[in-house]
């Protein structure tokens, strides 16, 4: 059955990631102290994702257990619950942590803090502190607010997607992760650093499933993921967004 009717993999994403970073960055989920909390939540949630190509169960998993979820003069280290298994570990490998760059501290230019994941998650974390029942990352932005489920995760992503993609176009928000590591990929980060950003085992993974058509004029990895195209550098810069360190 495979051999007669193999997967079709869309070349050509059916959406642009810089718009939907476009729209993150205006009203109403900026200014961030003005943001309704549903609106910052989505805003986090997309930023963390596009910035780290991560699956949703990975996002899911994200905890602020203590020494979980760690900022640091640069950024932010990652840590999902000790109980995640991720779908692809095994006894030879096992994804690394997740750091995000300051997009705020890299960038000289102001507006690129609206894209920056550490400024969202700080804020999320400050707005949700009282109302939290449980140590996961993300909640329901409205009561009881207990965790947000894999499905809830995956619902939030796609309907920010969904309002950049053309009527009846297929909408999943695993697409992020291949948008993000695509790229990546266009813009220069060495493919060693996209597979461990994304937690991947082996190349045919990206180049065989999330390899997209991307035009490389929109970014750079999660720095040039999230922010406006950069000047193109054939070097690998340090700290380059989604790169774990």
């Amino acid at each position: 059955m495979f051999h007669r009717r193999p997967p079709r993999r869309r070349l050509a994403p059916s959406w642009a990631l810089h718009e939907v970073l476009t729209t993150l960055a205006g009203s109403p989920y900026e200014p961030l102290h003005n943001a309704p909390l549903d609106k910052l939540t989505h805003k986090t949630l997309f930023l963390i994702a596009a910035a780290s190509a991560r699956r949703r169960s990975c996002l899911h998993a994200l905890t602020l257990q203590r020494g979980f979820t760690r900022f640091e003069p640069g950024g932010v280290r990652l840590l999902p619950d000790p109980h995640f298994l991720p779908k692809n570990q095994s006894v030879t490998f096992t994804p690394n942590e997740i750091f995000l760059p300051s997009l705020s501290q890299a960038s000289s230019i102001a507006e690129d803090k609206r894209w920056c994941p550490v400024r969202a998650l700080k804020w999320y974390i400050e707005r949700t502190k009282q109302l939290r029942t449980s140590d996961r990352l993300f909640i329901l932005p409205r009561s009881p607010y207990t965790p947000a489920s894999k499905d809830t995760i995956s619902r939030w992503m796609a309907d920010l997607i969904r309002a950049h993609t053309q009527p009846g176009e297929p909408v999943r928000a695993h697409d992020v992760r291949g948008h993000a590591t695509s790229r990546a990929w266009f813009r220069g980060v060495p493919l060693e650093d996209i597979m461990k950003a994304a937690a991947w085992k082996t190349p045919s993974s990206f180049v065989a499933c999330y390899l997209t058509n991307t035009p490389a004029t929109e970014g750079d990895f999660a720095r040039a993921a999230l922010g406006p195209p950069p000047a193109r550098s054939s070097t690998h810069r340090q700290g380059s967004c989604v790169t774990n360190a």
